[in-house]
């Protein structure tokens, strides 16, 4: 957990909430279900969901729209609401896509986008870098 530069691993303090539900279920790793107390979790992007061929539960959830998924070796992503499929390059570009900590060369596959209407100019920096994208 302490080796993860992004903070992404979650340790559970509590008993979780369906606790007593859950008990004597066997782990599911692709849905990190049953939780327990004492162990540690991680975002693993609905796998289940995906080998099924749909969005992330995050993805098709989201009211607003504003998580985008796909393939960077595709070049197109898509968001829950309104199920377009757009060129994940120019929507990086356009809006200032960014990476985390990409100066530690993990080469993370997550990109971030600034929010809208923001009061300042966008202007490229190191961690900006998307170019492996064609």
């Amino acid at each position: 957990m302490a080796a993860c530069p992004y903070s992404a691993r979650m340790f559970h303090w509590r008993e979780p909430v369906a606790a007593s539900q859950d008990q004597g279920s066997e782990y599911n790793v692709e849905l990190n279900v049953p939780q327990k107390k004492g162990t540690i979790s991680k975002c693993l992007f609905s796998a289940d969901r995906l080998r099924d061929g749909m969005l992330p539960y995050c993805v098709s959830a989201c009211p607003n729209g504003v998580f985008y998924f796909g393939d960077e070796n595709e070049n197109a992503v898509t968001n829950g609401t309104t199920k377009e499929t757009v060129n994940l390059k120019e929507l990086l570009e356009q809006n200032g896509g960014y990476r985390l900590m990409a100066e530690l060369g993990t080469k993370p596959r997550v990109y971030y986008l600034p929010p809208k209407n923001r009061i300042f100019e966008f202007k490229k920096g190191p961690d900006t870098e998307y170019k492996e994208i064609t």
